[in-house]
């Protein structure tokens, strides 16, 4: 690839209102009200238009000011990336800074990630915000990992879409060394069919002042097989609740515990192929303050038959390692062995 991002320009107009003219009215939420216009239409009235919502003049006060660059590969465009120079109380909540969109033909060679690699490159001396903002519906999966491949990480999400952030100054949100981990897993254990639905899941690492750590252990014998397995403590995120409550509740649901919260360790996307299912896993490195009272749920007690596991370090390695030996237990380590590793450099560094 011999890729550049080029601002929109009289120069490459024919090119420019080929990708325009041929793009949906509704592109996966990007919006182009230029569908079908004539290549006349487009030099003559579209394109000058375009140029000037860079220094807008005469606009009114809730116009944003933006600027259209598209990605080439060579002599082909390939793409096409907006920036929006700083972000109203609606785009915040909306759309955020940049929106792009990749040629049809040419989706799934990575021109995404680099392209938006190199938007940001520019956004980052371009918009206002401490953060860039960037809103993806939830079933657009590859753009979501072209979001993830390039920083980001999940602020929130409404009905249709997931709002990523990425840290202006590349840096990554919330751990204690400005290094917060993310990966992206597969599921190779059982075929993919489809995925139907996101869970978004909130998990901590959590350790006391002794250097103990604390999980759950389950004995499970459900659709994914029997399987004794070794977890971090969570589970899913409530409606209307953030990510912090979330955590805090689920760890006095499962293990009555009180914690401090010290960081965010990182985010891990996976799959459960076997029940459609694509999980946003939030890791949280946390602090025992007291134990209490568990309140965990029937089907917690009775089906996964949940109890707390109070070890050391290397005994959790080892003990991820004797529970590679169910499918589900491959998934959950190769998920959560990193996440462990990390927090104990963390915990080393505090």
């Amino acid at each position: 690839m011999k890729l550049e991002l080029r601002k929109l320009n009289l120069r490459d107009a024919f090119a420019q209102w080929e990708y325009t003219s041929q793009l949906p009215q509704d592109e996966n939420g990007l919006t182009n009200p230029y569908h079908g216009v004539s290549f006349a239409q487009y030099r003559d009235k579209v394109l000058p238009e375009l140029i000037s919502y860079e220094h807008p003049v005469g606009m009114p006060d809730w116009f944003v000011p933006e600027t259209r660059w598209y990605l080439w590969d060579g002599d082909t465009l390939v793409g096409e990336f907006r920036i929006r120079h700083y972000l109203t109380e609606a785009l915040r909540q909306g759309a955020g800074h940049i929106g792009y969109s990749i040629r049809r033909d040419l989706r799934s060679r990575g021109y995404g990630t680099q392209g938006l690699r190199l938007t940001l490159e520019i956004a980052r001396k371009t918009v206002a915000e401490d953060e860039i903002y960037l809103r993806v519906l939830k079933d657009n999966i590859a753009s979501r990992k072209v979001m993830l491949r390039n920083g980001a990480y999940l602020a929130g999400e409404d009905e249709q879409h997931l709002f990523m952030r990425i840290p202006k100054d590349g840096g990554q949100k919330m751990s204690s060394d400005g290094k917060e981990l993310k990966l992206e897993l597969e599921d190779h254990e059982w075929p993919f069919t489809y995925t139907d639905h996101d869970r978004q899941i909130v998990r901590a690492i959590v350790a006391d002042e002794d250097g103990f750590f604390y999980f759950v252990r389950a004995r499970r014998n459900d659709v994914f097989g029997k399987a004794t397995v070794i977890e971090t403590s969570g589970g899913g995120v409530e409606p209307g609740e953030d990510f912090d409550s979330a955590i805090r509740r689920e760890l006095l649901e499962e293990i009555g515990a009180s914690v401090e919260i010290l960081c965010r360790i990182g985010t891990v996307s996976d799959y459960y192929n076997l029940i459609h299912r694509h999980n946003l896993n939030h890791y949280y490195l946390c602090r025992v303050k007291s134990f209490g009272s568990t309140h965990m749920t029937e089907d917690e007690i009775n089906i996964y038959h949940i109890s707390t596991l109070k070890i050391r370090y290397e005994d959790a390695l080892e003990e991820y390692e004797r529970c590679r030996d169910s499918k589900l237990g491959r998934l959950i380590g190769n998920r959560e062995v990193p996440i462990l590793r990390r927090a104990h450099e963390l915990l080393s560094e505090l």
